[in-house]
């Protein structure tokens, strides 16, 4: 989930070495070894394309800045040309042509990821942005969804139907990206991850085939697009299931960092979403209905402890929900019934900045020490490094049941645990080692606490590795991300990559 009430920066440009000194393990190591596009690269890629409606933007040309941007500054490299496909015919010619001239590939819709897994240095960088034609199909319950689609597209368009479909909590993220990594989201509670929503995708292979996944056609790669899917292929066109939603409850409350504030806050987010065992199941008093997220950010020159509420159903019985909540004395709050677009729309993109990204899981409950000591790391933080103010510690809360009730794909972490997001954001090149280093240290410490509430042995029936591919972008691998789904996953990227050419995020080892 994306920080709340941030301020959005103007973009600027990035310095482009000090952007890719850092990249982790996550990213595949083959893109540096790799020779970069040149003139004669550039004109058989024109004639290539000449007959299509595909656009080729070079170094020089004035979209060139566009076509690169990422929502972080650090995760942009210097493409040696940029394709913009409108057709999946168009993508295959184009990736066919990188593979044959031995040049890296990286493939660009909303940007978001923080690692550079959507960018690459001097190679060919297919931009899916054209590609977002949208269909909702009323009598099916489904929406098909080009590639290069956001989310927030993509939710105004279910809604002029009365629909939803399970996605993102900020509307400038890439479908594709978000879901093929799990996808959680508002109505995740309800309806399971967006991948749980998946009902097929088009995917153009590594040998240039256009191909159609689902549980009924390409099955093994279908299980490994849930979870996995940035290792196999470029997705142009999802199938996702829609569900039929009106308004939403949804707003922020912000209290003063203080200790008896937070204690009794703290055990008020305990109460409410914390999964006990019943006759009839699992279950929380949130009842699957609410998601929200508990934070610590820093705006206009004060820390502020933030509440994230949203409730799928009457204003009324939201209000009476999160009752002890006002009842608390918020110093701000701006709750109120809202089309459900607006939900995944009220988070300010704030495109151009320098951010990373690091997940945590932790369970229920929150103990008001730990949450306590979080503050005070974080405020240390901010007098060392004050402009990275927009910077943002958030546990994500949501009743997990509707999570650990499937087991689909090659997501490996369902449990009846929950993610917090570790995101500082900064200004200044020179500080990237120092805020990446604080988010480790965060997550350390994140991690020490899960140990010590035994949280690894809490999980489904199914198992969980505790992180959150999406998240989890610094120094984890496929292996760490994909579990005890690792090894099937090795056989399958033999079998649909065996050359690796997708190997952006949590590459996968092929194995016979």
């Amino acid at each position: 989930m994306a920080p709340y009430l941030q301020e959005c920066t103007e973009l600027v440009f990035p310095d482009y070495e000090a952007g890719i000194s850092w990249f982790p393990a996550a990213v595949g190591k083959q893109a540096r070894q790799r020779p970069v596009v040149n003139e004669s690269h550039i004109e058989d890629l024109r004639r290539l394309l000449a007959a299509t409606e595909a656009q080729v933007v070079l170094p020089q040309d004035a979209a060139y800045a566009d076509a690169i941007h990422c929502w972080s500054q650090t995760a942009e490299k210097p493409a040696g040309v940029v394709i913009y496909p409108t057709q999946a015919h168009e993508v295959s010619t184009t990736l066919q042509y990188a593979i044959g001239a031995g040049l890296d590939i990286a493939i660009k819709c909303g940007g978001h990821s923080t690692n550079g897994a959507s960018s690459t240095d001097g190679g060919v960088l297919i931009n899916l942005a054209k590609m977002k034609k949208i269909v909702v199909d009323t009598d099916r319950m489904l929406v098909h969804v080009g590639g290069g689609c956001l989310w927030g597209e993509v939710d105004k368009a279910a809604w002029q139907h009365g629909l939803a479909v399970v996605g993102g909590s900020n509307g400038s993220t890439g479908v594709g990206g978000l879901t093929l990594g799990g996808g959680y989201g508002m109505l995740t509670g309800e309806h399971g991850l967006a991948i749980d929503n998946l009902v097929s995708a088009e995917i153009v292979l590594a040998n240039g085939k256009v191909v159609r996944a689902s549980e009924c056609h390409n099955s093994d790669l279908f299980w490994a697009l849930r979870g996995a899917g940035h290792n196999f292929g470029i997705i142009t066109e999802l199938t996702l299931r829609a569900h039929t939603q009106g308004d939403i409850f949804m707003g922020a409350l912000v209290f003063p960092p203080v200790p008896q504030v937070v204690s009794k806050l703290v055990k008020l987010v305990n109460d409410l979403y914390t999964v006990t065992d019943t006759p009839a199941g699992p279950s929380s008093k949130s009842a699957g209905k609410t998601m929200g997220l508990l934070g610590i950010t820093h705006q206009h020159g004060r820390t502020g402890i933030l509440l994230v509420v949203t409730y799928n159903g009457p204003e009324q019985e939201a209000r009476e929900i999160y009752k002890p909540f006002f009842e608390l004395g918020p110093v701000f709050e701006n709750t109120r019934m809202a089309a459900y677009p607006e939900v995944n729309s009220q988070v300010p993109a704030a495109h151009g900045i320098r951010s990373s990204m690091k997940g945590a899981a932790f369970t229920l409950p929150i103990r008001d020490s730990f949450f306590l000591d979080i503050v005070r790391r974080y405020q240390e933080f901010m007098q060392r490094c004050p402009e990275a103010s927009g910077s943002l510690v958030g546990w994500e809360l949501m009743d997990p049941t509707k999570v650990c009730s499937s087991d689909n794909g090659s997501f490996a972490t369902r449990g009846f645990h929950l993610n917090s997001v570790i995101m500082p954001m900064w200004k200044s090149a020179n500080l990237d080692d120092t805020c990446r280093n604080w988010a480790r240290q965060i997550g350390s410490r994140f991690q020490d606490e899960l140990d010590c509430s035994m949280g690894k042995g809490i999980r489904s029936d199914r198992g969980a590795v505790l992180l959150y591919g999406n998240y989890d972008q610094y120094d984890e691998t496929a292996e760490d991300i994909f579990g005890a789904n690792y090894p099937r996953l090795q056989q399958l990227k033999a079998k649909y990559d065996l050359s690796n050419i997708f190997n952006k995020l949590y590459p996968i080892e092929p194995k016979c």
